[in-house]
């Protein structure tokens, strides 16, 4: 018996870690429904993480030592730059929303499939989420703390900012990462693996959502008013973040805050980095999913709605008064909470996701077109599967990297483009490893020890 125990668990593992296997869950495409609607989300998130790592590498001409500062200085100065570089929490936004979407779609599918759910099937939810997230996250942050006594890891000449004040950081906070609340104010100084505050925060969303769905289920009568009700509190949090506190309408930038990776920002700490304080972009999502279901069962007619109407040709005029005059707030003084900047808040934090979603909402509504195809390619779906990893990944590996940089340079244009290609090309090849070696196999045997008990009960 003992035998066979040892020669199933044996199995289990060699089949996990198989190359072969591997490769083709990375680059099979799925053919279910729900995936021919939103397939090329794996495209988009394939560009949107590009831009979120492109806009994370510029961020190293803020805290490598320098010989010419004053370079980042006038960098920082230009209009064009700077609304750019703001422009970036969209992209976090939308990230936000896709996961809105694809929890509150299926979820709804499967109450339409069996009405009679029971509580385990929201735990059995929990469950699957965190055994596909924690393996590749907390190897990273296990990296982090280990720092410059990684085996071949030699002390570089900025060794001691990149890796060893990590080090030293993650020591201490390594805890509020494990738990999800790494992202939260009190936790805001000396944060560790900056990254996982994204993930805090989708987790914590995550949770909330999923007991709104389990409301759906309990109470569908009431399912349109208590999603429009969230909707509310959720536009409401953070106008009323940015006027408690007298916070920028925008996201600042500045090389004072870049030196400590905006740690003790309180624009990042409060209103950037909570869950509480994104729950409109998830809520967005959530909208754009129940919206889906109500359109699956014909109960939808969008044609005949001033609103959405409204909303779809008001998209790009919004953008441009959303994010266009972003340099403003950083040339001018203008009073933190008077109408101005409250107008601003209201837009920057909410139009480039609502925007989002009424194209999320045209896909659906509309045959493909050439984009849509090309994002819902093999290649697309196979880089798509390893944006978790990269995004992980890539500020442990860019901070090795940074290791291994002189003690001074001097920056010019030509060096941005190249950092961006090489720390980008490295992350994309370090996440194909992880894939292979962590994500998959380690998903795998979790799910093989840990059944869905769902499937125990049903038999």
């Amino acid at each position: 018996m003992h035998d066979v125990i040892c020669t199933v668990l044996e199995h289990i593992v060699v089949s996990s870690f198989s190359v072969r296997r591997n490769w083709n869950r990375l680059t099979e495409q799925p053919t279910s429904e729900l995936y021919r609607e939103f397939g090329y989300i794996d495209g988009l998130r394939v560009f949107t993480s590009v831009f979120v790592l492109g806009i994370h590498r510029l961020m190293i001409a803020g805290i490598i030592p320098l010989s010419n500062p004053e370079y980042t200085e006038e960098v920082l100065k230009n209009p064009f730059l700077v609304d750019l570089c703001t422009i970036c929490i969209v992209t976090v936004q939308i990230f936000f929303a896709i996961s809105g979407v694809l929890l509150t779609t299926t979820v709804l599918k499967d109450i339409d499939r069996k009405p009679q759910l029971e509580s385990i099937y929201f735990w059995e939810k929990i469950k699957n989420r965190l055994i596909r997230i924690v393996p590749v996250y907390y190897f990273f942050l296990l990296i982090s703390i280990v720092g410059d006594e990684l085996p071949g890891v030699e002390m570089g000449t900025v060794g001691y900012k990149t890796l060893i004040q990590e080090q030293g950081r993650c020591r201490k906070k390594w805890w509020t990462n494990v738990l999800f609340v790494s992202n939260l104010p009190p936790f805001g100084e000396e944060r560790c693996s900056l990254q996982g505050w994204y993930l805090a925060a989708d987790q914590q969303l995550f949770l909330v959502t999923l007991l709104l769905m389990a409301a759906f289920w309990k109470f569908p009568k009431q399912a349109g008013a208590l999603m429009w009700t969230c909707v509310a509190i959720a536009l409401a949090i953070p106008a009323g973040i940015v006027y408690f506190y007298e916070l920028e309408s925008s996201l600042p930038i500045r090389l004072s805050d870049l030196q400590f990776l905006f740690m003790y920002q309180a624009w990042f700490n409060h209103l950037y980095m909570p869950g509480y304080s994104n729950m409109n972009s998830y809520m967005a999502g959530v909208v754009v999913g129940y919206l889906y279901h109500q359109h699956k069962h014909n109960k939808l007619n969008l044609d005949n709605s001033m609103l959405y109407t409204i909303l779809k040709k008001a998209r790009l005029p919004l953008l441009a008064l959303a994010y266009l005059p972003t340099f403003i707030f950083y040339r001018y003084e203008i009073p933190r909470s008077s109408w101005l900047t409250m107008t601003h808040t209201i837009l920057y934090r909410n139009v480039g996701v609502l925007a989002g979603c009424v194209s999320f909402i045209e896909c659906f509504r509309n045959p493909p077109g050439p984009v849509r195809q090309f994002l819902t390619s093999k290649s697309m779906t196979s880089l798509g599967k390893l944006s978790y990893s990269v995004y992980v990944l890539h500020v442990p590996v860019t901070r090795l990297v940074l290791n291994w940089f002189p003690q001074m340079i001097e920056l010019k244009l030509l060096d941005l483009v190249w950092m961006l290609a090489v720390l980008g090309g490295s992350s994309y090849l370090v996440g194909v490893i992880v894939y292979f070696c962590i994500e998959q196999p380690v998903s795998l045997v979790l799910k093989h020890f840990l059944p869905d008990k769902r499937k125990g009960k049903a038999e």
